[in-house]
């Protein structure tokens, strides 16, 4: 395993391979993904107050971080893998490059999700609040990082977010090299390869889909414990990226020991990542219980801290037993752990809607079915203690005053359950990457009143997710504090818009 403190400060004229993140990528934040999202918010809050208090630093010894980015981790197992030496490849906290960096260095990776604030979130918030989100005001202060051209090293960047770059003018004004859009581990030691030969780089790169035998295992642990299990969906809404597509499940002997590495840092949490983490071991849309639970089972002996990343509606409406079963294997509900969490799509309440574009979602059921998918699927979650984050996509195309109206009758439906919800305007990715981006101008009267109906739904949830974060993590009792004071403030100053949406009006305008 590769530790902190065996890299002992920096080399003689620099690392010659820095990978890192922006800054938002570099925390914790406070042990809860779900104020993770915090990064896709306009800054309103000062810098300095966002990154102590919402986005505390993953810890660093002399630059190199203790905890990364799991994307991160994944390239970095490639290179080495491909014969890189380990103290030639590190991952670097982006406020400390300059500890890092030098004549010496080629190349720096960057791993980003949201650089230019185009995601379904950002565009979303920084529409109604206006202003630039944390994530691409950290990516862009990133790589303008001094050191970066005086030393004229190569920026490679990869991650999800990386078609936001995908413009050779873009790439120029941001002083980016090369672009990696896809899957990164095969094409990784070729690119970095060339960066350490001074060789030409190409200005883009496609990675192809991975063998499940070539996914490298992490060599050091990563934030919050993630730990990949399976890559891909399979589910093909037509919004989405391709590459999700493939579905692929990673052998448990292998998971068990990213697991075991990660707790044998210190961190006991262990978050468990796929796109439906109770699709795992599964070769259809169905889940395969016993598959899921055998290395659940295995997980469990290192650890009882453990949270899924994302999970299907239709797996767990299926399969109501086997959200019985997790519940009462981690003992959810129980002393420690008030509640299980992971993020899910709702995205529309409207059969029809689900039928054009999201029909593999509701599989095993048919689509016209989705709006009791949904409710079978949170009746499930709220028995066994489950506090889901899901989303809710506005505008997608097609989509029409009536689909709206029955996106709100189906969260009337869900209102006694407790969850968080994120409405996200339309995006276009995927299969519909020809049709129009949505925005604040394109909202009708419902759109506005479901946007009110899911901040106040949101807000309601607050209190219970500071109190109990706070207990399972251990958070300090000024931070609580801080966080209660801060929700109230935000929600005074929000009323009088929401009493004007509830209306069906656009706030700004009236």
């Amino acid at each position: 395993m590769i530790g902190v403190k065996s890299l002992k400060g920096k080399k003689d004229g620099g690392y010659p391979v820095v990978l890192t993140t922006d800054r938002t990528l570099a925390s914790d934040y406070n042990g809860s993904e779900f104020i993770g999202f915090g990064a896709t918010f306009p800054r309103v809050l000062p810098d300095l107050l966002y990154s102590s208090f919402f986005a505390p630093s993953v810890p660093h010894h002399d630059g190199v971080m203790k905890y990364g980015h799991c994307g991160s981790r994944k390239v970095e197992a490639a290179l080495l893998n491909d014969g890189f030496k380990q103290g030639d490849v590190v991952i670097g906290h982006p406020d400390h490059l300059d500890k890092l960096v030098g004549p010496k260095t080629e190349a720096l990776g960057i791993t980003t999700h949201d650089p230019l604030g185009l995601g379904p979130a950002s565009t979303t918030f920084s529409s109604f609040v206006g202003g630039e989100p944390y994530s691409s005001h950290y990516f862009k202060k990133l790589v303008k990082y001094p050191e970066l051209s005086k030393f004229d090293i190569n920026v490679i960047v990869g991650g999800p977010g990386t078609w936001q770059l995908d413009d050779k003018r873009i790439m120029k004004k941001y002083d980016v090299d090369t672009i990696v859009i896809g899957e990164g581990e095969k094409v990784a030691p070729e690119i970095f390869g060339k960066a350490l030969k001074s060789e030409d780089l190409p200005k883009k790169v496609v990675g192809d889909v991975v063998d499940i035998k070539d996914i490298p295992r992490i060599q050091g642990p990563t934030i919050n414990g993630l730990v990949e299990i399976s890559r891909g969906c399979g589910r093909g809404c037509d919004f989405c990226n391709p590459t999700l597509l493939n579905l692929r499940h990673r052998p448990v002997k292998e998971i068990i020991e990213e697991v075991e590495l990660n707790t044998r840092t210190g961190k006991e949490k262990t978050i468990l990542h796929a796109e439906d983490v109770l699709r795992y071991g599964s070769k259809t849309l169905s889940p395969e219980p016993k598959k899921l639970m055998t290395l659940l089972k295995r997980v469990k002996k290192h650890t009882n801290r453990v949270d899924f990343s994302h999970v299907a509606l239709a797996s767990a409406a299926s399969e109501p037993e086997l959200i019985e079963n997790i519940s009462e294997l981690f003992d959810v509900g129980g002393e420690g752990k008030p509640w299980f969490s992971a993020q899910t799509g709702v995205e529309t309440g409207s059969p029809e809607l689900a039928s054009k574009h999201i029909k593999g979602k509701a599989k095993p059921f048919d689509a016209k079915e989705w709006p009791s998918v949904v409710r079978r699927a949170f009746d499930i979650f709220d028995e066994n203690d489950w506090i889901p984050c899901a989303t809710l996509i506005l505008g997608l195309p097609g989509e029409n005053s009536d689909d709206v109206i029955k996106t709100m009758e189906l969260l009337d439906d869900l209102s006694d359950k407790d969850f968080f919800i994120v409405p996200l305007m339309f995006v276009p990715l995927g299969m519909s990457e020809d049709k129009d981006f949505f925005s604040r101008g394109d909202m009708e009267p419902e759109h506005w009143q479901l946007l009110a109906k899911c901040i106040r739904k949101d807000f309601d949830m607050v209190p219970k997710l500071i109190d109990d974060v706070s207990d399972m993590g251990g958070m300090n009792f000024l931070k609580r504090y801080g966080y209660h004071f801060m929700s109230k403030i935000f929600m005074r100053r929000l009323e009088p818009h929401l009493d004007v949406m509830e209306d069906g009006y656009d706030p700004a305008k009236v």
